[in-house]
């Protein structure tokens, strides 16, 4: 299957080699290197491509054995490419070959290698490289993750031909600087950045921590946190540590802080304290709040993310009041009425759809439920489960020995505290 490098001819996105003008390269390693007239001078041990930001992975050259060394031929000295070998013009001068940044080797750093399917939101390791033209450069297009890929590697060289592949096409695989230790690459794995977070969560739950945290650290603050809460929690300390101490700090800024005050209280007490030194004062607060209380207690299972309204307020005033608290909780179905935005004394509790549908002059006092359920922040979970099974409740207030508000537990609290995590993790989240 000859390669003509002149060819300008864009291989189109499909899941097999059939019809490519490209070449496997595993069928590359090991392959006859000639010269202009034709006589073998050395054997084809690799094919040298660069990461770009964007697009496919241009050829740069290929690596040639010869005398027991390794040269570097330019792909502007390569006449012909393919799947028997290569053949270089008369002006070529190799050279001593030598690892340069932002290159890697599609047979020495690829194969065998896991990577990210940034559309299947899967790991998956890499059995086969498939290399073809695209606007007259060869590229890498794809690769073979198939198990036909691995049996193409094996199999004897007669029967090679016959064994044809699925080619996962580039534009949808984030390889892993991490994977390719030999390597100097800056991925900024951009494309993660279209999945949702449970998926990243999955997949960097799938790698060893090195890997995941790579990902972590290529994301933005946000996503990271959304993503970090999706991954099992005892994956999570580990995972932060490999992080740099500012990216952990920004993350744990943006986590929800019931998340936030799980994952410190999980690291050693020096570490998690120098981190909550380090945070937004706000956020410091809710989570150091957190932290006094046992792990499964009312306080310990609570969010500090909720949203209050004034007594006094009427609905208009209360609804325009929420505006200003809607960016931290990630569901709001109950609005909690207290007596004052300081003090936070609890006095009732009106569902969002009542607050909305009710007179703006209505005042609140008269809109809401007078007869709120609430546990102290010292109650034991179990007992935070029997009032919520036995009035159905998706969320219930924490108070303090005052009635003061401190928190809020939800259904998703209860359900981490109660079932596994294999369970919980395949369980739709309400709140977060």
């Amino acid at each position: 299957m000859a390669t003509d490098l002149d060819r300008n001819a864009r291989p189109r996105r499909a899941k097999t080699a059939n019809g490519r003008a490209g070449f496997y390269v595993s069928r590359v390693r090991n392959a006859t290197v000639v010269d202009s007239d034709g006589a073998r001078i050395g054997r084809l041990r690799d094919v040298v491509a660069a990461i770009e930001p964007n697009g496919y992975p241009p050829v740069r050259g290929i690596v040639m054995r010869s005398a027991r060394r390794d040269h570097f031929v330019p792909l502007d000295d390569v006449a012909q490419l393919d799947a028997g070998g290569a053949r270089i013009r008369r002006s070529a001068s190799p050279t001593p070959f030598e690892r340069r940044d932002g290159e890697f080797l599609g047979y020495g750093d690829l194969l065998d290698r896991q990577v990210v399917d940034a559309q299947g939101a899967r790991v998956l390791r890499v059995n086969d490289v498939m290399f073809a033209p695209i606007k007259r450069r060869v590229s890498l297009v794809g690769i073979d993750v198939s198990v036909r890929g691995l049996l193409r590697r094996l199999a004897p060289g007669w029967m090679v031909p016959a064994i044809d592949g699925e080619l996962l096409d580039w534009s949808l695989v984030e390889p892993l600087a991490a994977e390719m230790p030999d390597v100097r690459l800056r991925l900024p794995h951009r494309k993660l950045t279209r999945l949702d977070p449970a998926d990243l969560g999955r997949i960097i739950d799938h790698l060893p921590y090195r890997h995941g945290a790579e990902l972590v650290s290529a994301l933005d603050d946000e996503t990271a946190a959304d993503a970090l809460e999706e991954v099992g929690k005892d994956r999570q300390p580990e995972l932060l540590d490999q992080l740099s101490p500012d990216k952990a700090v920004s993350i744990l800024d943006h986590m929800a802080p019931d998340a936030a005050a799980d994952l410190l209280n999980d690291l050693p007490p020096k570490q998690a304290d120098d981190l909550i030194e380090r945070m937004e004062p706000e956020a410091a607060s809710d989570v150091r709040l957190l932290l006094t209380f046992a792990a499964k207690s009312a306080g310990g299972l609570m969010t500090t993310d909720f949203v209050i309204a004034l007594e006094h307020e009427t609905t208009r005033d209360a609804v325009e009041h929420l505006r200003t608290q809607l960016s931290k909780p990630d569901l709001v179905y109950y609005v909690y009425v207290v007596d004052d935005a300081d003090r936070r004394g609890l006095r009732g509790v009106v569902s969002l759809r009542d607050l909305l549908l009710a007179k703006p002059d209505a005042r609140l006092i008269d809109v809401m439920n007078r007869d709120v359920h609430s546990v102290d922040a010292e109650a034991p979970g179990r007992e935070v489960a029997r009032v919520m099974r036995e009035y159905n409740l998706l969320a219930l207030p924490v108070v303090d020995h005052q009635g003061r508000m401190l928190g809020l537990v939800t259904a998703d609290d209860v359900l981490d505290m109660m079932l596994p995590q294999s369970v919980r993790r395949h369980l739709p989240r309400l709140f977060s």
